[in-house]
């Protein structure tokens, strides 16, 4: 089962926006240690995409291609801390979901029983729960599918319920069942909870947005034809 590209690029535009952010290079690290403290040894990151820990996934096309515009814009010399990339940003995110697409749908089709991707992919937050999941890394995806995976069967379909679930994978449990919270997915779920539940609002409004606007074009054309025939 695949998701609609749209839709998908939809909601990583999302994960940008709202939790990777923009542009970092280590060299900021070394004239501020402290503020980029957090940083640890990152390396040069641009939407989530990170240089150095990215492997495979800057090794694809896109990937290359990826990087080669922040190279060519000599990023490193003249953007700023947290900068969008300018007229690049639409490029540069059209390409993050060329490399982040083909891993999701790899790892969806791995990890989730056929049921849980069903849920999955026909609500807006589970699915930035696990379009972001793909960033968090393999990892930390194959537990939070593995354990939704279960949670489905074992009966439970709701999916505000289930929602509520991802979130507390996220803040509650580390890695595997029983140990802590990492720091940075518990900041990551934190943050989440704030703006998750208007991915549900945005989803009602998009599913009645088209015949809406039908309905007004039908609308304007019968009284313009009625007008002209006055």
């Amino acid at each position: 089962m695949d998701i609609n590209l749209e839709k998908f690029t939809q909601i990583s535009d999302i994960v940008i926006n709202k939790m990777e952010g923009g542009y970092y290079h280590p060299n900021m690290k070394l004239a501020n240690p402290k503020k980029f403290k957090a940083y640890g040894a990152s390396g040069e990151t641009m939407f989530g995409i990170d240089r150095k820990a990215g492997n495979a996934l800057n090794r694809t096309a896109a990937g290359i291609k990826f990087w080669k515009l922040i190279d060519d814009a000599d990023a490193k010399n003249k953007w700023n801390w947290g900068y969008m990339g300018g007229n690049l940003e639409r490029p540069l995110k059209d390409l993050v979901v060329k490399i982040i697409y083909p891993e999701f749908t790899y790892l969806s089709n791995k990890y989730l029983s056929n049921k849980a991707e069903q849920l999955v992919f026909q609500d807006p937050r589970l699915l930035f729960h696990f379009i972001y999941a793909t960033w968090n890394g393999s990892g930390w995806f194959q537990k939070f599918a593995t354990d939704l995976s279960k949670k489905v069967a074992s009966g439970e379909t709701n999916t505000n319920n289930l929602v509520s679930y991802m979130n507390d994978l996220r803040t509650k449990e580390g890695l595997r069942t029983g140990l802590p919270a990492n720091s940075l997915i518990k900041q990551g779920g934190e943050k989440i909870k704030q703006f998750i539940e208007t991915l549900k609002e945005a989803n009602n409004i998009a599913s009645i947005g088209t015949p809406l606007i039908i309905s007004i074009i039908i609308l304007s054309l019968y009284i313009l034809k009625n007008k002209i025939h006055a």
